[in-house]
């Protein structure tokens, strides 16, 4: 019995993150705070944006965010349409350390193949994340109901959380 294809694409993923793992493990930065600048090198977002996006909880994305400052690799500014709250920015440093992290994992595809075509997988990759852009906002939308929803399991008749 063969395995179909849309399993064997899991299992590839599953693989390449895996080894991508393995490059992060040896360096000064990891794949989630990648993930994190990678979010914002589109411009500025708002603390509640990153975290909404990557699907975390306001106090996981400020230790998070914390840990990019303190390298240097992000900064914040005051958000322009209200002063009270700030944007956060990837520096010039941050978008170098980003631009080689992504140097050092697209490194990595070639070897993994053992021969095989490194373009091709490299190319239907590229292919996979421009068509994900287009169910981007969709795919948000669809983690920050997810999110909400067990807080407003937790309303009572009342109205209050318990």
């Amino acid at each position: 019995m063969t395995t179909p294809a849309p399993l064997l694409a899991v299992r590839a993923v599953v693989a390449i993150y895996r080894e991508f793992e393995q490059v992060a493990r040896r360096s000064d930065i990891s794949l989630a705070q990648y993930r994190l600048m990678l979010y914002l090198r589109t411009g500025p977002k708002r603390a509640g944006e990153i975290a909404a996006a990557i699907a975390v909880a306001k106090p996981t994305i400020s230790l998070a965010l914390n840990a990019l400052r303190e390298k240097g690799w992000i900064t914040s500014t005051t958000d322009e349409e209200d002063g009270r709250a700030s944007r956060i920015l990837i520096t010039t440093a941050g978008k170098s350390r980003m631009e080689a992290f992504e140097a050092e994992l697209a490194a990595r595809i070639g070897p993994m193949l053992g021969g095989a075509d490194a373009k091709t997988l490299s190319d239907a990759l590229a292919a996979a994340y421009v068509a994900m852009g287009a169910t981007r906002e969709a795919r948000l939308r669809d983690v920050e109901d997810s999110l909400r929803e067990p807080i407003l399991d937790k309303v009572t008749e009342k109205g209050f959380i318990s």
